[in-house]
């Protein structure tokens, strides 16, 4: 029996995803660099720039790379074993005797199964008749699935309440009562408390494992890239203060 990729529904929230992530790095930017000093933006470019492109770089070929292997695979299961098929042909099989337990969850907003054996844990993600190919492994392994349907995404409804330090920062930073009263609110502090609240945010924010060769997830390049523009903003105010000169 064979089951695909629901390659319009990943080509779609891939698309969505991708985009987001494009608009709001350059709102990043764009609002860190007004902060700055025109003599001084040059500089922050010059650095930021070829890690953004090194960025945008990894996440079109990511882009690529996943809608290749996923437009061409296939997952198969006959005769007592379990292939997983990529666009080139490559075949990872499992017996279907073999697996001790499954797991039912949600990955980067995708349905996913687990299946485990006791050499080595086997994912699939997105796949079109999910329900379908579990009742037939249940049916031959006769394990019962088992369902965590927390979903695991980067940013949702619950991210305003985890962000929102960082948002009551900006927001006081732009009231001029506030900014006479107590001056350390500037629009320069409030990048810094903002992107300080992001990169905890993201540093604690639990993750699903993957399971896969890749482990630079999207959750590290985004730590990476405000980790990058946090120390130049470190940088930028002790070079303020004098500390370089």
């Amino acid at each position: 029996m064979i089951f695909k990729y629901d390659i319009d529904l990943f080509r779609k929230k891939l698309r969505i995803r991708s985009l987001t992530i494009v608009i709001l790095f350059f709102i990043f930017v764009i609002y860190n660099s007004i902060q700055i000093p025109s003599d001084e933006r040059i500089r922050f470019f010059l650095i930021f720039t070829p890690v953004l492109a090194v960025f945008f770089l990894f996440l079109f070929k990511n882009y690529k790379k996943q809608l290749d292997l996923l437009s061409g695979g296939r997952v198969e299961v006959e005769g007592g074993m379990l292939k997983q098929y990529d666009s080139n042909g490559n075949c990872a099989t499992l017996r279907v005797r073999d697996i001790e337990k499954i797991f039912i969850d949600k990955y980067r907003g995708y349905d996913r199964v687990i299946f485990e054996t006791k050499e080595k844990i086997h994912p699939l993600i997105n796949i079109s008749d999910k329900d379908k190919l579990v009742k037939l492994i249940e049916s031959q392994t006769k394990v019962k699935s088992e369902v965590d349907l927390v979903d695991n995404r980067l940013f949702n409804l619950k991210s305003l309440i985890y962000l929102s330090p960082g948002i009551l920062v900006f927001i006081l930073s732009y009231i001029q009562q506030i900014r006479i009263s107590y001056p350390i609110f500037t629009p320069e502090f409030a990048g810094l408390a903002f992107n300080l609240n992001l990169i905890i945010y993201l540093l604690y924010l639990p993750d699903k494992e993957s399971y896969s060769l890749n482990n630079f997830t999207l959750k590290r390049r985004l730590v990476f890239i405000s980790l990058v523009i946090f120390f130049f903003q470190i940088y930028y105010q002790l070079d303020k203060a004098g500390i370089f000169r």
